[in-house]
């Protein structure tokens, strides 16, 4: 809950949450009941007359305390004490009714009323305020009250219900939104005035006691006049808040004297000691609050002309310093009287002594330099005969042999006839400016040349940047496009009318992080490279760059900017990564052939040159079986020569060599199908002998044809065509078996495909693999010839 003095804040209490609100009106209703209970105290009986009622006082006060939002409830809480209390009192049930009423009609307009008059908290500072809150809250909120108590309580005064009212919300009111004011300021007073403000409060108590309370009181009525100084005590010092509060204390103590019979206010009936006690406090406290608030108002006036004084003191001393500091003089003559007034600054500005500026205007004259003379007075004479605003400059020689320049504006005044009166004026010290200017010129003058020179360089520099035959890229310090060469537009498929003033890292929002970093260190003077950069664009393929960044410079010195030379060697990366692979590949190849070949050896011939040995060892032991055994060892020795022949001729066929090309492949095929019992149905219609080179890779490429199909077709027959067509020799290997997908095979690890196209490739041939799953397969190489038979080398 806010509870802080501000004066622009209608209300310093702002509960902020519901259960705020319920402790605010669980005290209200408590303070309520506890204000009537005082009531109580000070009613004077049997007779039931109340001098003064607090209770709607303080609930006046609570509310202007709070906003508007939570009157309802805080009202209905602080009824609720008042109604508690009359009960107590054993009130009849229709004047309980009727004081409720009452006392919610007044404490409604005292509320509603100040609110509306004061927009918030009344502020008591002059007559005006003062008037206001006592129209509101001291004469139309009590009537209701009177009216109401004397139809509720027999016996009662009107005028004793109106002033027990009034006299409340006159001084308990103000004394307590003053407390709350106090508590809520962030303004702290010096001890002193707590001390002094104690001090008054004790001395009013104690002429209070003297003169309401002490035994004989009654029979001094001289006493009152003993409050008046401590009552103008608190209005000189205190202001409102001090006549509220001693006046508050004051009634109190009278009326605790009246209940008591003791006091100056007790030799008539008690209807008129009342109501003679209740004129008494009324007449003092509107009297002393009226001075209070003419004191104050009298005090904020002679503030706010001392803030005035203090404020026209700072402005002029503020324009003296100003004319000091920026050297400006002012002057004034009288044309009639010839009467001259000057500030010290223009005598100090034109190089004279003190009381020596000004006084014929010959002299004036004789101060600007010859140049500028003539043209002065020139504008002083039309300045006289027009009356109009003038302004110039001039030049000065001063005694010591120096030249100022002067800037001048003046005026001359008319009267009704049309007459020269008076002259006002200015002058303004401008030599720094025109020394300012002159060397602001001579240096506009060297930067346009320097500018020029740096121009034609950088234009040289973006012509080269333009027509280099490489990626090359001229930016500024800010990383914007000056100048892009054809080959960077081209690899990067722009326009360069599209990238010149563009940002890079607009181009290319997806740049690596390092390669910022690269670029902040080049601009700071560095040269940094790449032979080769990896670059994973984004939504696009990866991209392998080689780089160099070094900055330009200046005619200055001064890093103007980067080069960037990138040459795109994504293709030649791949060529590498592809050629890795095959080499790769071959290397296997070349594993799996030696395995293959030493599985051959040892599973095959070996043993079957082991089991020969050893069926030798038995004819040893028994020589009457060499004769009927002979023939079948030989037998068994020419397969094995056979099978190390047709071995030799798969790592190297000599047929190729000493038959030609076609005869040797036509024998190969025979050989091949009688070992894996195959048919191999092979035509050539080749008339000339083939290079042997050609031959040689179209015969690797028939073995390894030929040992997929007797591995993975299934078939018994393959058809072999060999041909020659448009100066092209064609190999085509076919089979009706299980075929493949060749995409996959292509995928895999088998290097069978890859050795053939890569053989046929190397004589600027091409293949082709055609094959589906249960459909065949066909294999068909294209190797080109030379142009005249003759010029082919006979296999």
């Amino acid at each position: 809950m806010t509870n802080q003095h501000n004066p622009s804040s209608a209300t310093p209490i702002h509960p902020d949450s519901p259960f705020q609100v319920v402790i605010v009106v669980c005290l209200t209703a408590i303070l309520c009941y506890l204000a009537a209970r005082l009531g109580g105290v000070l009613v004077i009986r049997p007779e039931m007359i109340w001098p003064v009622w607090p209770g709607c006082a303080l609930l006046v006060a609570i509310l202007l305390l709070l906003p508007g939002t939570v009157w309802p409830a805080v009202l209905i809480a602080g009824l609720s004490g008042f109604a508690l209390y009359d009960a107590q009192e054993s009130l009849p049930v229709r004047a309980i009714v009727l004081l409720l009423v009452a006392d919610t009609i007044e404490i409604l307009i005292a509320a509603l009323g100040v609110r509306f008059a004061f927009g918030g908290l009344p502020h008591l500072k002059n007559v005006t305020s003062l008037a206001k809150y006592a129209l509101f809250a001291v004469i139309l909120a009590p009537v209701s009250v009177a009216t109401a108590a004397t139809s509720a309580l027999v016996g009662d005064s009107w005028w004793i219900g109106f002033f027990t009212e009034a006299l409340a919300l006159l001084t308990l009111t103000p004394a307590i939104l003053s407390w709350a004011e106090i508590a809520g300021s962030s303004i702290r007073k010096p001890g002193v005035r707590y001390l002094e403000a104690a001090s008054m409060c004790i001395g009013i108590s104690i002429l209070s006691y003297f003169t309401f309370v002490a035994p004989g009181s009654e029979s001094r009525p001289a006493m009152l006049y003993s409050l008046v100084p401590f009552l103008l005590w608190a209005a000189l010092r205190f202001g409102i808040t001090g006549v509220s509060n001693s006046i508050t204390l004051v009634a109190f103590v009278s009326i605790l004297g009246a209940i008591h019979k003791r006091g100056p206010f007790t030799a008539d009936t008690p209807v008129h000691n009342v109501l003679s006690l209740q004129l008494f406090l009324l007449v003092a406290a509107a009297s002393f609050m009226v001075l209070a608030a003419v004191v104050e108002q009298h005090k904020a006036a002679e503030q706010l002309l001392g803030e005035s004084e203090r404020t026209v003191r700072a402005s002029e001393e503020r324009l003296r310093l100003a004319q000091q500091a920026a050297r400006i003089g002012t002057f004034e003559c009288n044309v009639r009287t010839g009467v001259a007034t000057w500030t010290p600054e223009l005598e100090s500005m034109y190089g004279l002594p003190p009381g020596t500026f000004g006084q014929t205007k010959t002299a004036f004259a004789n101060l600007i330099h010859p140049d500028d003379r003539a043209q002065v007075m020139e504008l002083s004479d039309r300045a006289t005969k027009t009356g109009q605003p003038t302004t110039g400059e001039w030049r000065v020689l001063v005694p010591d042999g120096s030249i100022r320049w002067i800037a001048g504006r003046w005026q001359v005044f008319m009267n009704e006839a049309g007459e020269p009166l008076r002259v006002l004026g200015v002058n303004l010290d401008v030599t720094e400016r025109k020394r300012a200017e002159t060397a602001l010129v001579e240096m506009n003058c060297t930067l346009q040349e320097q500018t020029a020179l740096l121009q034609s360089r950088e234009e040289l520099l973006k012509i080269f940047v333009k027509n280099v035959p490489a990626g090359v890229a001229m930016l500024d310090r800010d990383m914007r496009y000056l100048q892009v060469s054809d080959r960077w537009c081209s690899d990067y498929r722009v326009e360069s009318s599209q990238v010149i003033g563009r940002s890079h890292y607009e181009m290319f929002p997806d740049l690596p992080e390092r390669w910022k970093e690269m670029h902040r260190l080049a601009l700071k003077g560095e040269t940094l490279r790449a032979e080769e950069d990896r670059w994973d664009r984004q939504g696009g393929p990866t991209t392998w760059l080689r780089w160099e960044i070094r900055p330009w410079r200046t005619p200055g010195g001064v890093v103007g900017g980067l080069l960037i030379f990138a040459e795109d060697i994504t293709h030649r990366k791949q060529m590498e990564e592809a050629l890795s692979g095959m080499s790769r590949k071959l290397i296997e190849s070349q594993e799996q052939e030696r395995a293959r070949i030493g599985r051959e050896l040892h599973d095959d011939i070996n043993q079957r040159l082991a089991m020969l040995a050893v069926e030798l060892e038995q004819l040893q032991d028994n020589p009457s079986e060499v004769q009927s055994r002979i023939q079948e060892l030989r037998s068994r020795t020419a397969e094995i020569s056979d099978d190390v022949q047709a071995l030799s001729h798969e790592l190297h066929s000599s047929k190729l060599e000493y038959l030609g090309v076609v005869a040797g492949m036509k024998s190969w095929c025979r050989e091949f199908g009688e070992r894996h019992k195959m048919q191999i149905g092979f035509r050539s219609q080749v008339l000339a002998p083939l290079p042997f080179d050609i031959g040689l890779s179209l015969f690797r490429v028939l073995q390894e044809a030929l040992h997929n199909a007797a591995k993975h077709s299934r078939v018994k027959r393959v058809e072999v065509q060999l041909a020659e067509y448009s100066d092209e020799i064609h190999l085509i290997v076919r089979d009706s078996g299980a075929g493949f997908d060749v995409e996959a095979a292509r995928q895999g690890t088998g290097l069978g495909l890859t050795s053939m196209q890569e053989r046929v490739r190397l004589m600027n041939g091409t293949t082709t693999v055609e094959s589906k799953p249960m459909q065949g397969t066909t294999i068909h190489a294209r190797i080109p010839l030379g142009p005249e038979p003759s010029q082919r080398a006979a296999g």
